[in-house]
């Protein structure tokens, strides 16, 4: 009897060790388990707001003359292109010369736009002219007109602005190899941006 009664009490004790081993190991699992991030509303009703809110681009104005329906002075989006000061002045004319102007090129603040006729000839400023070489859209031919730049400056000059993009001051033109200080102040009164 008494073997019965220890097998019996290692049942027993058997089966309290492993209900305890079982408890550890639930109460484990669900005490010491990481908690659930919990979730924070932050009241950001004015950072939503500005985001919301629609940056407005910067204005530009732009002078539109020459063979186009409405000349006058436009304002547009930093950033806007020839073809859209264009459309916004009702388009050309019938005796524009439409294959003279870059409409893809990007505007400046406060140039001109000129719409030549067609057959017409732009005219090259000399040193004795008002006019001035707008040296982000003259041809490589108009650029020859200013003193001391020649065929290969004047290719030089146009490829400089293909490559890094339009002046955006005169004297950036130094850049190109060549053309110093004594070659730009020759011409430096004859030349614009805009």
């Amino acid at each position: 009897m008494e073997a019965k009664l220890a097998v019996r009490e290692k049942i027993i004790w058997g089966i309290l060790v492993l209900l305890l081993v079982s408890g550890g190991v639930w109460r484990f699992a669900h005490v010491y388990q990481s908690p659930e991030p919990a979730v924070i509303q932050v009241n950001n009703s004015e950072n939503d707001q500005q985001q919301n809110e629609e940056v407005e681009p910067a204005l530009i104005s732009v002078h539109l003359v020459g063979e186009v329906k409405r000349p006058g002075v436009y304002q547009l989006s930093e950033g806007s292109r020839v073809y859209e000061v264009l459309e916004l002045g009702g388009g050309f004319t019938e005796n524009a010369a439409r294959d003279t102007l870059n409409q893809a090129r990007p505007l400046l603040d406060g140039e001109q736009i000129f719409v030549h006729k067609i057959g017409e000839v732009p005219r090259v400023p000399t040193n004795n002219s008002s006019e001035m070489i707008n040296i982000n859209r003259a041809s490589a031919s108009e650029l020859t007109a200013l003193p001391g730049i020649g065929e290969v400056r004047a290719r030089q000059i146009v490829e400089h602005r293909e490559k890094h993009g339009l002046f955006q001051a005169k004297e950036e033109i130094m850049e190109i190899t060549g053309i110093g200080q004594a070659t730009y102040d020759n011409f430096a009164e004859m030349i614009t941006i805009y």
